[in-house]
């Protein structure tokens, strides 16, 4: 069954911000990028996407075909990999101001309750969110 974002109605198209976004590009860590490959080849191309009822820090990882974008969700950008990142869109509002990447860590066992493809593998995807104006201040999922 595809993965469906939101309620699966669809009235409107998604918001997809326009090239010149300050989030177009969305930076990976070195071990981010190859987990991402790995899955690539596993399953072909993926997506990213943060949902409306996640922690605010651990997108969900999905099959490009089984990812459908509800109306209030914003394509925030892509990773050099070209693996698109989407979230809910009111986790977008204010992220003018905020540079966000994508970093991975190891799922232990008891971590792996979720439908996230890297989590068969061992990993977790979280998001590091750094303010743009401040030194230090790095919120990350553990």
């Amino acid at each position: 069954m595809p993965y469906q974002a939101g309620s699966g109605h669809r009235d409107h198209p998604p918001l997809v911000h326009t090239p010149n976004h300050r989030h177009r590009a969305v930076d990976t860590s070195e071990d981010a990028r190859h987990v991402l490959q790995l899955l690539t080849v596993m399953h072909g191309p993926v997506v990213l996407y943060l949902a409306s009822d996640s922690d605010g820090h651990t997108p969900t990882c999905v099959r490009r075909s089984d990812f459908h974008a509800d109306s209030d969700d914003v394509l925030a950008g892509q990773t050099a990999g070209h693996t698109e990142f989407w979230m809910a869109g009111h986790f977008h509002v204010g992220l003018e101001d905020i540079d966000v990447s994508i970093d991975v860590h190891s799922a232990p066992g008891s971590d792996r309750r979720t439908s996230s493809l890297e989590t068969a593998c061992g990993f977790r995807f979280a998001l590091r969110i750094h303010a743009a104006d401040a030194v230090d201040l790095v919120e990350e999922a553990s």
